[in-house]
Formats: structure tokens, C-alpha cells, sequence
């Protein structure tokens, strides 16, 4: 779904030249093509209710080859459809969920992505393309396009929480992504926030990490455990049938409707991702924090979400320096689902520019 901050446009409405974003995740790939402004372009498709598209969205296949072949296809038939002279294209930014080893170009262990181990994605689909490609990992996309023109435009540095089934960060400074130096820079959801032997387990197998926490697995798990201690109007509604993805919405639900410990929930999760925060902000001290992903309580259109929010801000600003809790802005990500596509055109623009 397009965001509500981007207008989309018609390729006869925007200003060249055109950059292709593509996101992939484990199951679909997502492609959309920006102008030069960062605006979304009408691709020309339309969906189920006859409300244009942004985004073309395509099988992710365990085959890496086959894949690079089906964006490949997609690339050109795009391209070719909306008429966009070689003049005015760019390229095409790669976003990935994974790093990518800088001396081969090939992928390190994308985590939902086995099969996609050691080949060399950037490099094949710039060859099947005749195109530049430019890769990046998914994170950073999605922070660069909120860097760019989503919550944190005309800002100097940000970093981006991803919070979902797990905690994604991308962070950008000076207009360039922190990558380090094997390209393991930004993995913030797995920073130490619990030292206690008895720290909340992570999906990484490590313990006391702030995905473990704040993620919307780590909800549903503090959840479950708090339930089995006091009595609350929650507790009816998870059975052994309930996924623990459904949780959170349970939670939110609660909360909202005035029960105490579904409150209590939200606001320990508030405070549990402060503590993240105020560590990246003593170390990168970035202008803009944001906060994106389905584990955000409704986000800004939410009453709770916005309590959400304001607690985390307070807990911030009870932890860090008086200076930084001045001058940081904590908010809400916008570009939601087109972050990554945007982000990674934006990162292909950001070459060209060069």
C-alpha cells in the first residue's frame, strides 16, 4: 500500500531520472520505480478493488539464478511499459536481507535465504540487465528511504528500529549507511539490554538482547509469562492454539480497553527499547530515532501507540544526557512497506550522484 506522505505519480509527471527499487524478502520481491525527487511511480497495474500500483510483486524462488532471472524479466518489462529511455534511467538498487562480503560481492548467509549462500546476486542481475545495480542490505534500505524523503528528510543522521518478528536497524550518517567493516554494522536488536543469567532467550540463542524483548516474539513470550503470574482479562484469550504472532494484537487490544497488565506490557516494552536507544545514542548520537514495523501499538494513527511513543521518550530522556534528549527527535516511521524499495532507488541514486 502506498504511503500516505508519497503522491503517486505518472512517469509523464515526474522528473527524470527514474531509479527501480527492489526489496526482497524470503517470500515475495518487491519492485517500484522513483524519479529523481523520490516520488512513486504508477506502474501501470492495478489491484484487487482497481486502485493503481506502485510496486510489482514477484515470487521469491529458493533458486538463486532463477530468481536474478525473474527480476531480471520484471525489470525490463517495467522499463519497457512505462517507456523510460536508457537516458533517463539510472539503475536499480538491491535491497537484501543480508550482507554481502565487499571483496567477492557474494551473499553471507541470508538467514531466510539458505540457498542464496555465496552467489553473487548485485553482480548477476547487473549482468542479465545490462544495468548498474547497486546492493544494500534491507535495513539500511528501509532507513535510507526515511532518511530521504519519509520521517527523517532533511535530517543529518538517523537510525531506523524495525520492530516486528524480530528488530531490523538501519542507520545512516551524513547520508551514508553504517556497514562495518565485514558489513554486520547495525545489527542493534541484538545489543546486550539484560546482563542477568536468567535474561530472556533471543532467536539468536543468545540471552538478555533487545530483540528478545521488544520484538513481537519476545511480546508474545513476556506475555505468556506474565499471565501465568496474575490474573488479567488476557489470560482467556491465548490457548495452546494461539500463535504467538497473534499475541501483540491480543496485548494491544487489552491495553486499549483499559486492562491493567496488557498496559503494563506496553509500557515495560516502552522502557525495555529505551534502554536500546539510549546505547545507540551515546555511541552514533544521531539527529533521528525512528521507530517502524507492526510491533509499534497502532503507531501514530493510534491513541496507544502515541502513548507508546511518549513513553519511550521519557524513559530516553531519564537515561541519557540533557543535551542529547534536547536535541534527539523520536518518532514514527512513514514510508512504511515502500521503505525498502525507496530506499534502495534512493542508495542507486545516491551512486549516481557521485
Amino acid at each position: 500500500m502506498l504511503s500516505d506522505r508519497r503522491t503517486l505519480h505518472t512517469v509523464s509527471e515526474a522528473r527524470p531520472p527514474f531509479y527501480i527499487g527492489v526489496d526482497v524478502g524470503g517470500t515475495s520481491i518487491k519492485l517500484g520505480l522513483v524519479d529523481d525527487f523520490g516520488n512513486p511511480i504508477d506502474i501501470g497495474e492495478t489491484d484487487a478493488e482497481g486502485n493503481r500500483k506502485n510496486v510489482t510483486v514477484i515470487k521469491t524462488e529458493s533458486d538463486p539464478r532463477t530468481a536474478a532471472v525473474l527480476m531480471a524479466e520484471t525489470v525490463s518489462v517495467l522499463l519497457k511499459r512505462l517507456n523510460i529511455a536508457k537516458q533517463d534511467f539510472g539503475g536499480i538498487g538491491l535491497g537484501l536481507p543480508c550482507t554481502m562480503d565487499k571483496t567477492t560481492g557474494k551473499l553471507r548467509r541470508p538467514p531466510n535465504l539458505p540457498t542464496w549462500a555465496d552467489f553473487p546476486m548485485s553482480d548477476e542481475l547487473s549482468k542479465l540487465t545490462a544495468l548498474p545495480v547497486t546492493f544494500c542490505n534491507d535495513a539500511n534500505a528501509a532507513a535510507y528511504g526515511e532518511y530521504w524523503v519519509g520521517s527523517a528528510s532533511g535530517q543529518t543522521s538517523l537510525a531506523l528500529l524495525t520492530l516486528g518478528t524480530g528488530i531490523g536497524t538501519g542507520i545512516i550518517i551524513g547520508g551514508k549507511t553504517v556497514d562495518g567493516a565485514i558489513g554486520y554494522g547495525g545489527e542493534c536488536g541484538h545489543m546486550i539490554i539484560d546482563s542477568a543469567d536468567d535474561a530472556l532467550l533471543c532467536g539468536c540463542g543468545q540471552r538478555g538482547h533487545l530483540e528478545a524483548y521488544c520484538s513481537a516474539t519476545g511480546v508474545a513470550k513476556r506475555t505468556m509469562h506474565a499471565v501465568m503470574r496474575r490474573p488479567s482479562s488476557i489470560q482467556p484469550k491465548i490457548t495452546p492454539e494461539t500463535r504467538l504472532s497473534d499475541i501483540p494484537k491480543i496485548v494491544y487490544f487489552e491495553a486499549e480497553g483499559g486492562d491493567e497488565l496488557a498496559m503494563e506490557i506496553v509500557m515495560d516494552t516502552a522502557k525495555y527499547l529505551a534502554i536500546g536507544i539510549v546505547s545507540l545514542l551515546h555511541t552514533i548520537d544521531p539527529a533521528c530515532i525512528l521507530l517502524g514495523g507492526a510491533m509499534t501499538f497502532g503507531g501514530k494513527k493510534s491513541p496507544l501507540g502515541q502513548r507508546f511513543l511518549t513513553q519511550v521518550f521519557r524513559e530516553v530522556k531519564n537515561r541519557t544526557f540533557p543535551a542529547i534528549a534536547e536535541n534527539v527527535q523520536i518518532d514514527f516511521a512513514v514510508l512504511g512497506s515502500d521503505a525498502g524499495y525507496i530506499g534502495a532507488a534512493g542508495m542507486m541514486r545516491s551512486e549516481v550522484k557521485k
